[in-house]
């Protein structure tokens, strides 16, 4: 069992083998694509695994005419969404303590990325994404509770003047 990331930067599986074999005769998953091994820990290009290096045709790369230097091998980095914004806005309108657990997460996304480490960086976009949803949540039911307490208490002073 795998799993893969996909071309959306979406995290599918555990898939079988079989099934990323029909993904690449259908031309959905290529040698470039990321695969972690059940159990394993490192991403690495299905090229790299035995069971599909024969079935994973490299990805079409022109010819280059004689005497032109090599093209740089560049791989694109998938988006993986912070969700800074919405954890600040959570921070300020919600929820504070929620919300800066929020932002810690937010803003682990983006170094993770540069450090290559895909898989941190979709875990903690996942823990940013739910911790936001947690501040807004939880403001909100604070809110439904409190105000008919307001309202009582501002009654009663209103009625003392």
């Amino acid at each position: 069992m795998f799993k893969i990331i996909g071309g959306d930067g979406r995290q599918y599986g555990p898939v079988s083998a079989d099934q990323i074999q029909q993904w690449i005769a259908e031309g959905r998953a290529n040698a470039q694509t990321l695969a972690q091994a059940e159990g394993g820990v490192e991403w690495k290009p299905l090229g790299q695994y035995p069971e599909f290096a024969p079935a994973a045709p490299p990805p079409f790369t022109p010819p280059t005419p004689p005497g032109a230097p090599p093209a740089p091998t560049f791989q694109p980095r998938q988006h993986v969404p912070s969700y800074l914004v919405p954890a600040i806005l959570s921070t300020i309108c919600c929820c504070l303590p929620f919300g800066i657990v929020a932002i810690v997460f937010a803003a682990q996304v983006n170094a993770k990325l540069q450090a290559g480490d895909m898989q941190g960086a979709l875990e903690a976009s996942q823990k940013a994404k739910t911790w936001f949803w947690l501040a807004v949540a939880f403001g909100l039911i604070s809110t439904i509770v409190c105000l008919p307490l307001l309202r009582f208490h501002a009654f009663r002073l209103h009625r003392l003047w």
